[in-house]
């Protein structure tokens, strides 16, 4: 999204001219952008998010809270956040609020461990762009792999209170603007951490799998890799996996076979009359994957 549709947007806001801004910046995905947005903008406040993250070394690697100065297109702070995020969607999500730092800090601190069904608590990484779009099922997103939402509406808006506008940019560097247009009365009702149901669990958990999968094949066989850019390995990764599990492959290590198989061979694998009759007989059973990779031509 240009600065200036983003500008627009801002100003569409209910009291706008009142409303601060801030940006959690990941430094696991960009280590640089913090430093130097600190260099920017002298004595605005920033905070890791992962209040257990003791010690500078494992800080390097936390999401932070960072506070922005006032909007302006020609901002130097600005024109970083904004160009680091169309290069690197995961490291940074842009929030309007009228909460103070302090305020907001301790909001968005008491959303980063949630409970699952079993009591265990783990980190809940909702600062991924990913994971955000996904627990809001935002519905202008076509890039999340599970479209949501994941969180009740009751949970989104206890999650959004106090947020006017929360921005994140996608996969493919759109930006999307989350809102909560249809507050809950009783949100604020909504323990925390967040206790999450097992399908709320089983959501997220797929939600990852594509990235994890790509991740696994980046180390296996990063030469298949190579020839493609990197905005569009995600995708072909996610449609090759959404393709094995239509041939009843459930097996990680068949679902990895495959998409390698879909790296190397492309439409191929659904032109050449061989190679369906072969995959066809996989979603039957009479084969396994292994047998037919191996009748390739």
């Amino acid at each position: 999204m240009p600065m200036k549709d983003f500008l627009q947007q801002w100003q569409a806001l209910p009291q706008a001219p009142e409303l601060y801004f801030y940006a959690i910046v990941d430094s696991a995905q960009d280590a640089r952008l913090l430093p130097a947005l600190r260099t920017m903008v002298p004595g605005m406040q920033s905070q890791c998010l992962l209040v257990d993250a003791n010690g500078p070394e494992l800080s390097k690697a936390a999401p932070h809270l960072m506070e922005l100065p006032p909007f302006a297109e020609d901002s130097d702070a600005w024109l970083s956040v904004f160009r680091s995020a169309a290069s690197n969607p995961a490291c940074t999500t842009i929030i309007a609020s009228h909460r103070e730092f302090a305020a907001l800090f301790a909001h968005l601190v008491s959303f980063t461990d949630i409970v699952l069904p079993d009591g265990d608590e783990m980190i809940f990484a909702f600062w991924d762009p990913a994971i955000l779009g996904t627990l809001m099922g935002q519905k202008d997103d076509s890039t999340l792999h599970v479209p949501g939402p994941v969180l009740s509406s009751r949970q989104r808006s206890r999650l959004l209170a106090g947020i006017s506008a929360w921005w994140y940019w996608d996969r493919e560097g759109q930006q999307h603007q989350m809102r909560d247009e249809a507050p809950q009365a009783d949100a604020d009702q909504v323990g925390l951490p967040l206790k999450l149901t097992s399908v709320q669990v089983d959501m997220l958990v797929e939600a990852s799998v594509p990235d994890h999968l790509l991740g696994h094949i980046k180390d296996i066989q990063p030469q298949l890799l190579f020839d493609l850019p990197e905005i569009e390995q995600y995708a072909r990764v996610e449609q090759h996996l959404l393709e094995a599990r239509k041939l009843n492959l459930r097996g990680m290590q068949d679902i990895i076979q495959y998409i390698c198989a879909g790296l190397i061979y492309g439409t191929q694998l659904q032109r050449d009359s061989i190679m369906t009759e072969l995959l066809d007989n996989v979603k039957t059973g009479q084969l396994s994957l292994s047998e037919a990779l191996e009748q390739f031509p």
